[in-house]
């Protein structure tokens, strides 16, 4: 149920900047990146050792050394967990973009009318007819 609803939640963040959104193995979800990921972190009720009390939060991983620095550098990022060669930092959704430019998070892929007809597919239905 908490999966479902970080599912819905995290989606609906990505989707205007087209972040490609997976499930990691327990089913809570995550935006990929070439140097880390991105992760549900807090709803903000139930948040007793949140970074962020009563804000809804996500959190950045990556066990990239050099970009350590570069992630604390962003407004609102918060450190939460550092060890020798990896890093969990909380972060406010106002943040997202810049966090995902740092870990070059993954996009969805779009398709363009022309490229989609270059390599045969054929156009979707249209629900009136065109006369």
């Amino acid at each position: 149920m908490e999966q479902q609803h970080a599912a819905l939640r995290l989606g609906a963040l990505a989707s205007p900047h087209r972040f490609r959104v997976v499930a990691d193995p327990e089913g809570f979800p995550i935006i990929p990146g070439r140097y880390g990921q991105i992760e549900w972190y807090c709803d903000g009720v139930q948040c007793w050792s949140c970074a962020l009390p009563g804000q809804f939060a996500l959190a950045v991983y990556t066990d990239r050394p050099r970009l350590f620095e570069k992630l604390w550098a962003i407004p609102g990022v918060k450190c939460h967990q550092t060890g020798a060669a990896e890093m969990r930092a909380v972060f406010s959704p106002e943040a997202l973009e810049q966090v995902a430019a740092a870990i070059k998070a993954r996009h969805k892929r779009a398709l363009s009318t022309d490229e989609a007809r270059r390599r045969g597919f054929k156009p979707t239905p249209r629900a009136f007819s065109e006369r």
